[in-house]
């Protein structure tokens, strides 16, 4: 059904009134019968369903709402047409009369579909219909907000960039630096703002303050990214490989290289520990049982390696990595009270071994590890690029240049998700505090997409 030219439907929406409410509680009174057009603007996320293939996925909804017109932005990711999975955005311009709404279903992409849409509002929930012709129809439901996503990893949003650093903060902001800018999402992803185009390796945040490092600086930002201080270290230069997290608004590190940078007043001065890790750093997590970094050895084969420190970053002491695992990097280390968990890559041995995945886990605070297995053999080089523990259960996303993303969970059960990107990366897990999970990956083409797990 797909078609070469842009095609401008009509399509009728058909929105339920919705009785004025009284003002004392009975709801009886005068004036309770008048009826007024259904409050429906803003962003609108739920589930759609092909009725045909079985197939579904998510459908996003931008609408804004004036005395007379409405303009609703309807995404849907991941559709199954003729067996070809396409992702389509349609635009509807229309004119409110009382309790429905009539307009133009317009195509914003070059190719698209005969379409029509049916809306019905009522209980906070939107329900609709669309059909693309013969043999393709389906249905779909929208709620505000995105509390009532149903369980799995649906999409939520993109932006164009890649990800240098993610950061999710205890106010549930969502941070994604990136090689555009600094973004972020109050919606945990559904919509993105940029709020700098500063180039930064690094970001995170502390008690609503930010703190960002790049290439020869570090900022510090108390009015959400407006404005800037500079509190970059004498001496600081940076890379792409730096990474910057604070415990709190005093205590801080830098991680750059094999050197570790440490503030105790929020980054007024700073104290200089040179070249105490052993490698170079991939990945950093503080909590308050210490500083946990990981990485590679530059020049060794079998290179890999995690360190812990409870000084504030004065001394390390390797973690206990089983060398039989030949590990090669370690991308991710992630913590969370007795448990220490990490994702990398193993040596590639052989030429036909591709299964280079390798994810380590630890209950007793880093002391000793215990390898996870996976079932299944990849036909091309596979590795781990993000993990995280969450509520008994490990999971861990993949790193595949010419397959799809993956994401592996170990816990009473073993399971494997594909999600629908090829040529991928999994850059950071995400704890959104209420029981939900997020996924940041990277695309082949440089993207930044957010994908949302609702798991109670």
């Amino acid at each position: 059904m797909r078609k070469s030219a842009i095609f401008l439907l009509v399509g009728v929406l058909l929105v339920s009134s919705c009785k004025k409410k009284n003002e004392d509680e009975g709801g009886s009174g005068g004036g309770g019968g008048t009826s007024q057009v259904a409050d429906i603007h803003g962003n609108w996320v739920g589930k759609w369903t092909n009725s045909q293939s079985g197939d579904y996925g998510l459908i996003h909804l931008s609408i804004e709402q004036s005395a007379e017109t409405v303009s609703i932005q309807i995404i849907f990711d991941s559709m199954n047409i003729n067996s070809q999975e396409v992702s389509d955005t349609f635009l509807l311009e229309g004119r409110l009369d009382e309790d429905h709404i009539s307009g133009y279903a317009i195509s914003t992409r070059e190719d698209t579909f005969k379409c029509v849409f049916s809306l019905s509002y009522a209980n906070d929930t939107l329900h609709g219909t669309y059909n693309f012709g013969p043999g393709t129809s389906g249905s779909w439901w929208a709620v505000r907000g995105t509390h009532l996503v149903e369980i799995g990893w649906n999409y939520f949003g993109e932006i164009a960039g890649y990800p240098n650093d993610v950061f999710f903060s205890q106010d549930r902001i969502l941070y994604i630096a990136s090689t555009n800018g600094l973004y972020s999402s109050l919606d945990y992803g559904i919509n993105f703002e940029l709020v700098d185009t500063t180039a930064f390796y690094s970001l995170c945040d502390a008690g609503g303050v930010l703190y960002g490092a790049g290439f020869g600086f570090v900022l510090k930002s108390s009015d959400g990214g407006n404005t800037w201080q500079d509190i970059t270290p004498s001496g600081f230069v940076g890379g792409s490989g730096t990474i910057i997290r604070f415990e709190d608004n005093n205590n801080g590190y830098i991680f750059t290289g094999d050197d570790v940078y440490a503030t105790t007043d929020g980054g007024s001065t700073w104290t200089l520990h040179e070249n105490v890790l052993p490698g170079l750093v991939q990945g950093a997590y503080v909590n308050s049982n210490g500083l946990y970094v990981s990485g590679y050895i530059p020049g060794q084969t079998i290179g890999g390696f995690a360190a812990v420190s409870t000084d504030g970053g004065s001394t390390w002491n390797l973690l206990d990595i089983p060398q039989d695992d030949s590990v090669g990097e370690v991308w991710s280390i992630y913590a969370e009270g007795n448990y220490v968990v990490m994702g990398g890559k193993k040596v590639k041995s052989e030429t036909d071994d591709h299964d280079l995945r390798i994810v380590l886990y630890s209950d007793d605070n880093g002391n000793t590890f215990t390898k996870e297995t996976f079932t299944d053999t990849p036909p091309h080089d596979e590795w781990i690029g993000a993990v995280l523990y969450h509520n008994g259960t490990l999971y861990a996303g993949n790193v595949y240049p010419t397959g799809n993303v993956i994401v592996y969970s170990f816990g009473s059960e073993t399971s494997a998700d594909t999600l629908p990107y090829t040529g991928g990366s999994s850059r950071a897990f995400l704890d959104y505090g209420d029981g939900n999970l997020g996924l940041v990956i990277t695309t082949s083409s440089g993207n930044s997409v957010v994908y949302y797990y609702k798991s109670n």
